[in-house]
């Protein structure tokens, strides 16, 4: 499959606005103070082991992905279309399908081959106790299933693929040369998951996303590929149980 190419200075238009740091910065510290103020008030399992089956952890995730999309639409609002600014470009299905299923791929496997040097794997993954049956644990199982495969997708690449990289590739030679770019945005992003030894192969998640967000001018084939990865490791991990 040919790569896109990126799009070239001609085709970008008047220079965007840049979007203060405080601002770029503010949906994520206002995801990380809900977190804290339903966690607080729900009183969610602290063993995720049990809390996946928990409809108050399912809630937490929920609401916490749900400030976080809505507070990066707010900013990117302010300073022009969120639909350029977030990188909310539609492609063909086929394509991005195709770039979705290649970025999964390479990241499963990336990720594997540095588990024995980091064990990153093994410090995000969890082994939930045997499904417990009832309505209200099928209805958290339910909640946290969406908030893992769908909701944490699609916010972390608005923020991160879409809000963050955008503004670090204000400027026209970053359209040329966006590794620096894609680099940080992707140490970000493994460290905003507070799991120090998950941090390399988080960030090189991180870094395989932003590829496909710069080859394809879209977040949507990140975001496919993040699904699958965060989809297949909660039902293997529940099946495991």
């Amino acid at each position: 499959m040919q790569p896109e190419p990126p799009p070239t200075p001609p085709e970008l238009g008047p220079e965007p606005v840049p979007v203060p740091w405080p601002l770029v910065a503010a949906p994520l510290v206002l995801q990380l103070a809900a977190t804290v103020l339903l966690a607080t008030i729900l009183q969610p399992p602290r063993d995720v082991d049990t809390a996946i089956y928990s409809v108050r952890y399912g809630a937490v995730l929920l609401c916490s992905y749900a400030v976080l999309v809505g507070a990066t639409f707010v900013v990117a609002d302010r300073f022009g279309d969120p639909r350029e600014l977030l990188a909310l470009r539609r492609l063909p299905i086929a394509r991005t399908v195709g770039y979705g299923l290649a970025g999964f791929a390479v990241a499963s496997v990336t990720a594997v081959l540095l588990e024995p040097l980091f064990h990153g794997i093994k410090a995000q993954g969890f082994h939930p106790e045997p499904f417990p049956g009832g309505g209200a644990h099928t209805a958290g199982l339910v909640m946290v299933a969406i908030g893992f495969a769908l909701a944490a997708p699609v916010g972390e690449e608005l923020y991160f693929r879409g809000l963050m990289l955008g503004r670090l590739m204000v400027g026209r030679r970053y359209w040329h040369d966006p590794a620096f770019a894609i680099t940080v945005q992707a140490l970000e992003f493994g460290a905003a998951h507070f799991t120090p030894a998950a941090l390399p192969v988080l960030a090189v998640y991180g870094a395989i996303f932003g590829v496909l967000r710069v080859r394809t001018a879209s977040i949507l084939p990140g975001a496919l590929a993040h699904a699958l990865n965060n989809g297949l490791a909660l039902a293997l991990a529940v099946a495991a149980a």
